[in-house]
């Protein structure tokens, strides 16, 4: 049984897939000039269809509201490709949950901005940019059209991946309280 069976605020489910934001730790002090601070966040996924479905995990991407409600500007930079990892693309089958964590930092770019960056779509980056201490939200989304997938494995070659859930998953939104020291 899935925490979406249980009317969890957190969690919001689509044609049997439940998307539920999980943030371990949801208090972050900001670093100083020349440091900087990982933070982990993600999403769990939890399989209530009556079928295995394949996600495509560095295409689960973060949200951001500011303080004051307003969406944040993400940034999407990618100037590599790396080949997809049987771990990018797993298989969650009916009744399991998965728990994907991406492992994200705030550190300075130069004396005056301060941002929020992990790693997306086999390759790139995400940014936000924060410029003060205060209460954001976050959540998630991932989309996807393609039920088979032409995609570069490690180790293996170029293959046709098949089974990928189709729909589009957006997360409920969490806090995330930013304060300095």
């Amino acid at each position: 049984m899935s925490s979406c069976e249980h009317n969890n605020p957190n969690c919001m489910g689509v044609y049997g897939i439940c998307f539920e934001t999980i943030m371990p730790k949801n208090m972050v002090t900001l670093p100083k000039y020349r440091e900087e601070i990982p933070v982990q966040f993600g999403v769990r996924i939890t399989n209530q269809a009556s079928i295995p479905y394949r996600f495509d995990l560095p295409f689960i991407l973060p949200e951001i509201l500011d303080p004051h409600g307003q969406a944040m500007h993400r940034s999407l930079n990618k100037n590599a490709t790396r080949e997809v990892e049987n771990s990018d693309i797993p298989i969650i089958i009916p009744g399991e949950s998965f728990d994907f964590l991406m492992d994200a930092k705030f550190d300075w770019y130069g004396e005056n901005y301060l941002r929020f960056l992990g790693n997306a779509i086999y390759g790139g980056i995400w940014i936000f940019w924060y410029s003060q201490p205060g209460k954001y939200q976050v959540r998630f989304t991932y989309e996807n059209q393609l039920p088979n997938k032409r995609m570069l494995i490690l180790k293996e070659g170029w293959a046709e991946i098949d089974g990928f859930w189709i729909g589009k998953l957006i997360s409920q939104f969490a806090d995330l309280i930013l304060f300095s020291e």
